[in-house]
């Protein structure tokens, strides 16, 4: 077994995957950390006593089952890991949160300063709390939280907040809002909830209303290491601000060499994100695998100009990278991607070969014991990943097709490593030398200049040896790759392979000159003033394989997650593949051709969606402020009635750094994706407010659309360019009014408002909740009514009108509680389950007690998706079933 650490790191992660200790009391959790901790050394006990006795397969099987316990002990003891007086524990520390509390901390990073707030982590020591009757008292209290103090409310706040002059080590106390991270709870979001507290150790996330809330003390600590790293971080970030202003045509160049260099990413607008994702080449605005390997690449070459021994250079190469790592924001992909590199040049020291897939387990190990959390961290998945492949597939691969042909080209005129080589090398360089003297003999320039002879033979060939390599590397890494992009991103990047051969070398040149400008810039900047302009010519390139604005829909689109065994299919397939490479040729042919069928499945898709039949189903979804209704109809018509509330930048937890939160993107696409869906009949806007408008072109961007439906609505600018988007995508647009009917088998869509010309008090020049589009679906005894926003005034209208009002299903937004759904209203619709939606723009605003007191007595039961999570309603006739997120289904 050449590679035993790999096999007891994954024994390792799986007793971590087994493992469920979130469900368990702190009293459960010491019992059973005891007991795996017994089983495990019990196991490792007997597999050294087999060991011994040279029984080799129990002493393997016993010393994997170890592990695993092991793995299964550690989770456990990770979630036992806080002390009573530990955030964590706030919730059920009898402590009101439900108003301010005064808290006291250090700041533990630098302040980021958006468009509206200062956001920064601190690291609590008090809490103020108490009661009328026992008056405030001080508790201890220990853990970060991230903290927001807000700008939007004061236009004045910003130069009070400038003149406090926060910064990382400063100690305050201020009167904080604390709330857990919010999640979407929707099937197929993503859990940040659990992602901030299992991987960042944040549970609370607080508000400061204002500075002058907040008090600044004197510094209680001296500063230290951290203090060090962090202002030496924050000096080459104004070097990289100073040669490339944010306010100046360079902006663009100077937020990517803060994302590349310090994994600063605040400062990428969205389109280059956006731009970087679709070619496939994200992966170098973040700090991981790539970076560290190329800069150690780059360090190592240019240590080899000093006159150092292998193990001095080795040396000075862990310093560099150490050094590096302590200075950049990317904590944890850093931390992986330098311990893998770290434990790689450590290992090749003593064994030189296969060192590679032991330095991968090795550094599992100590990642998973350091924080078994990680193994569920998508990040540390797509890491490892990739870094299995390149060690297990790619580098394997490359060694026994196109680099032996790059070595042997290498100091062609030397006869004797000739015998270095395998035959038909050998025999290649042979051919080669012939080449090379039947030009000297031809050409009497040639004859002068052998050198020149060499090269105009070798230099071809070298080139295309090396378009070679990077072609099979980056197909290997990408089709390896196709499945945890597809199940985290949902999306296929085809034009990634050719894309990252060629931003490999420009990332390498990139680094190689940015790195020593960066330093240069924050000691001497007049000195680095040329080097910048190099470099942003270097950027320039990079920027020219990512901004691609007719890139082929075939090049890259999106995707739903595989199924489970498509999956497994593919994984089994791939480790087959590493295992039979060398070893029995055609299992690895086998095994190849497996993965690329499994890879062509993944990309392809070719799975019916998870849609019912037969009923009417209507799902209304959990977006915080906002609508998102995606109605089947009993033949499986999809259709998807709004996307969600407001896009704005950073305005959620969990949105990615610098990238505007879109609920089309963030919300409603995941839950499509999530049931395998790809292709929608009929998106409708509402109406053209900007609430409805955000997350409309997400939707039509990542699936195939059938048919646009809008009313008659105000030409606002984002309206109109939603429409454009729509007739360059090639969708048929619609435009719908009232007495609008549309038949799909038995079910009838019909439009009851607005009409095709309003007069009077509806006539607006601007867009409001009187627009909104009502429709009723139905489907014999079952029907949904989609009233939009409309206010009473509407409801009226539609009460004096023919049109049939009756449905089992109606859908409410909580502005209603005070503006319309009157008792008549209800009387005409006698709904028997109402989806109360929240108001658009905000969590905040709760149904009125008569509301719902309205509502109960008529005998309808009230769903909200920002409580239930997402609702879905299921109607056959006038059976109705109610399902939602976060409870079993009822029926009524």
């Amino acid at each position: 077994m050449k590679s035993p650490l790999l096999l007891l790191a994954c024994s390792f992660a799986l007793g971590i995957f087994l493992a469920h200790p979130e469900r368990l009391l702190l009293s459960d959790l010491i019992r059973d950390i005891t007991v795996l901790l017994t089983a495990g050394g019990f196991c490792l006990l007997i597999g050294l006593i087999c060991l011994g006795r040279k029984w080799w397969l129990p002493s393997s099987v016993l010393a994997l089952a170890g592990f695993a316990i092991a793995g299964a002990a550690t989770a456990f003891l990770f979630e036992a890991r806080f002390p009573p007086n530990h955030v964590r524990n706030l919730k059920s520390s009898g402590i009101d949160l439900s108003d301010p509390v005064r808290v006291e901390g250090v700041l533990v990073s630098s302040p980021l300063r958006t468009a509206d707030a200062l956001k920064f982590e601190m690291d609590a020591r008090s809490i103020e709390a108490g009661s009328f009757e026992t008056g405030p008292h001080t508790r201890p209290l220990r853990g970060n939280i991230q903290i927001r103090l807000e700008a939007s409310r004061d236009l004045a706040a910003w130069p009070d907040i400038e003149a406090m002059r926060l910064q990382y080590g400063d100690r305050i106390r201020a009167m904080i809002q604390l709330r857990r991270p919010h999640i979407y709870q929707n099937p197929g979001g993503f859990d940040f909830r659990l992602w901030m507290e299992s991987v960042e150790d944040l549970f609370w996330v607080g508000t400061i209303k204002s500075p002058l809330l907040v008090e600044k003390l004197p510094r209680t600590e001296r500063p230290g290491l951290s203090d060090f790293l962090v202002r030496t971080r924050q000096r080459l970030v104004n070097s990289i601000d100073t040669l490339y202003p944010p306010w100046s045509g360079e902006m663009r160049d100077g937020a990517v060499l803060k994302a590349v260099l310090l994994g600063e990413r605040a400062s990428l607008d969205s389109d280059t994100i956006e731009n970087f994702r679709k070619t496939g080449l994200y992966h170098l605005l973040v700090i991981a695998g790539l970076h560290i390997g190329l800069l150690a690449l780059i360090a190592g070459y240019a240590l080899r100009l000093l006159p150092l021994g292998e193990a001095w250079r080795t040396t000075l190469l862990v310093i560099f990278l150490l050094a590096y790592a302590a200075v950049v924001e990317e904590r944890a992909p850093t931390l992986r991607a330098t311990l893998m590199i770290l434990v790689y040049l450590t290992a090749r020291l003593f064994y030189r070969e296969h060192a590679a897939l032991n330095a991968i387990g090795l550094a599992a190990l100590g990642l998973l014991l350091y924080r078994p959390a990680w193994l569920f961290e998508t990040g540390f998945q797509l890491s490892f990943s990739a870094a299995l492949l390149i060690a297990g597939l790619a580098v394997p691969i490359l060694a026994r097709t196109t680099e032996p042909y790059r070595r042997a080209l290498w100091k062609i005129d030397e006869i004797g490593r000739d015998q270095s080589l395998e035959p038909r090398q050998a025999q290649f360089r042979l051919d080669l030398r012939d080449l090379i003297e039947g030009m000297k003999s031809r050409l009497s320039i040639m004859q002068r200049h052998p050198a020149t002879a060499s090269f105009t033979v070798t230099g071809p060939i070298r080139a295309v040896v090396w378009a070679a390599n990077m072609l099979l590397f980056s197909a290997v890494l990408q089709v390896g790759l196709s499945l945890p992009m597809a199940q985290t991103f949902h999306r296929v990047t085809i034009a990634g392979i050719g894309l990252n051969a060629l931003a490999i070398p420009v990332m390498v040149c990139l680094l190689a000159s940015a790195v020593p400008m960066v330093i240069l810039g924050a000691i001497a900047p007049a000195l680095a003033v040329w080097p910048a302009k190099a470099v942003h010519l270097i950027l320039s390139l990079l920027f020219a394989l990512t901004d691609w604005p007719g890139l082929s829909g075939w090049l890259s689109f999106r995707v739903s997650s595989p199924p489970v065994w498509v999956a497994w299919g593919f994984v089994l397939s791939a480790v087959i593949a590493a295992w039979a490479l060398g070893r029995k040729a055609h299992v690895f042919q086998i095994a190849l051709a497996s993965l690329a069928f499994f890879a062509a499945l993944v990309a392809l898709h070719p799975f019916a969606p998870r849609l019912p039949h037969g009923v009417l189903e209507v799902t209304a979804l959990d977006c915080g402020g906002g609508d998102a209704l995606f109605v089947v109809l009993p033949d499986r018509t999809t259709l998807l009635m709004g996307a969600g509330g407001i896009r704005m930048r950073n305005n959620r937890e969990g949105a990615l750094h610098a990238r505007r939160w879109d609920p089309g993107e963030d919300i409603v696409s995941p839950y499509l994706w999530s049931r395998g869906v790809e292709r929608i009949d009929i998106v409708v806007l509402s109406d053209s407010r900007e609430e409805h408008l955000a997350g409309m072109a997400a939707v039509i961007g990542n699936f195939s659309v059938g048919e646009f439906w809008h009313g008659k609505n105000p030409a606002t600018p984002g309206y109109l360019d939603l429409l454009e988007k729509a007739k360059r995508l090639g969708i048929a647009i619609r435009e719908v009014a009232a007495g609008d009917r549309f038949v799909s088998g038995e079910t009838a869509v019909q439009i009851l408002w607005p009409h095709a010309g309003r007069e009077g008090i509806f006539a607006s020049h601007t867009p409001n909740q009187d627009d909104s589009l009502v429709m009723r679906i139905s489907a014999g005894e079952a029907g949904i009514l989609l009233p939009g926003d409309i206010t009473a005034k509407v409801e009226e209208e539609l009460l004096r009108s023919e049109f049939p009002l009756e449905s089992r299903t109606l859908r409410l937004t909580q502005h209603d509680s005070k503006t319309s759904s009157a008792s008549d209203f209800l009387a005409r619709v006698l709904p028997s389950v109402a989806l109360v939606s929240s108001e658009s723009g905000g969590r905040t605003a709760m149904p009125s007690a008569e509301f719902l007191e309205r509502l109960r007595l008529a005998g309808i039961q009230a769903f909200r998706p920002d409580i239930d999570g997402a609702v879905t309603v299921e109607m056959r006739g006038r059976s109705v079933s109610v399902r939602t997120y976060r409870a079993s289904p009822s029926d009524f």
